[in-house]
């Protein structure tokens, strides 16, 4: 949705706001203003007579280069009022609190003894060739180029026999956690 914008009051050649087009252009100003921070907003009426205030102002200065481009002038004057308004209500607003880490979700001592034994046996249940990959590529984090060294395997070689040697490890590891699991109740 666009932001509205002020339109000539009608004012022609620099000539001073009469009192009729002061009204229209603070009724222009109310529905911008409240278009942008909300209707509701009980600075709205404050925000206008701010934006007409620097208005008058830089009128009476002679700052207005061009009296065609009056509304636009306005325009970026309740863009600045409005952006100011915005900066101040969030800088004097509460500070956030600092919310506390979370705690670690870890497993306990215990379980992650049974999971590392699991793990140890599963391992030794495998082949040579794959119990050296596994541990190389996950365990020792190795490069694909120093296992390819290690092993002799080439890389088409050695991607098959790392996915089936995890494969065979997840098997063998499932069967032994199901075994546990059966076995302790």
């Amino acid at each position: 949705m666009q932001t509205p914008v002020i339109h000539s009051t009608g004012t022609q050649g620099g000539e001073p706001l009469d009192d009729l087009d002061l009204s229209k252009l603070r009724q222009k100003l109310r529905f911008r203003v409240g278009h942008e921070v909300g209707f509701a907003c009980p600075d709205v009426e404050d925000l206008v007579q701010e934006t007409l205030h620097r208005y008058l102002v830089a009128s009476k200065d002679d700052k207005l280069r061009s009296p065609e481009a009056t509304a636009p002038f306005v325009n970026g004057i309740c863009r600045n009022v409005i952006f100011e308004y915005r900066r101040r209500l969030y800088r004097d607003g509460p500070v956030p609190e600092i919310m506390p880490e979370p705690p670690a979700r870890g497993l306990p001592e215990g379980e992650r003894f049974e999971l590392r034994q699991a793990i140890e046996q599963a391992i030794q249940q495998l082949s040579p060739r794959d119990r050296l990959v596994l541990t190389a590529f996950y365990l020792e984090e190795r490069s694909t180029e120093e296992i390819l060294q290690l092993t002799g395997l080439t890389l088409e070689n050695f991607r098959v026999v790392l996915c089936r040697a995890k494969e065979r490890f997840c098997q063998i590891y499932r069967r032994s956690v199901q075994y546990r699991a059966a076995s302790s109740h």
